[in-house]
């Protein structure tokens, strides 16, 4: 599993200005979370959980761009 944040993005109704996106590194599907700037490596943690396990299994591995939300958390 594959993980990043794009941020800069134009805000949603819901003040949401970037994506986290979950990328299965086994089938290349794509889930996208909408996330805030000032989103917590907790709030990663459970966006993996509500938008990514609910679907598969728990990865052997996660993959991240070193974001430090992603290593204070996961």
């Amino acid at each position: 599993m594959g993980l990043a944040f794009v941020f800069g993005l134009p805000a949603d109704d819901k003040g949401n200005t970037g994506i986290l996106v979950f990328v299965c590194r086994l089938s290349k599907k794509e889930h996208l979370a909408p996330v805030r700037d000032k989103v917590t490596g907790k709030q990663a943690v459970q966006l993996f959980l509500a938008s990514v396990f609910r679907y598969h299994v728990l990865p052997e591995t996660i993959v991240s761009d070193r974001d430090p939300r992603f290593t204070g958390a996961f």
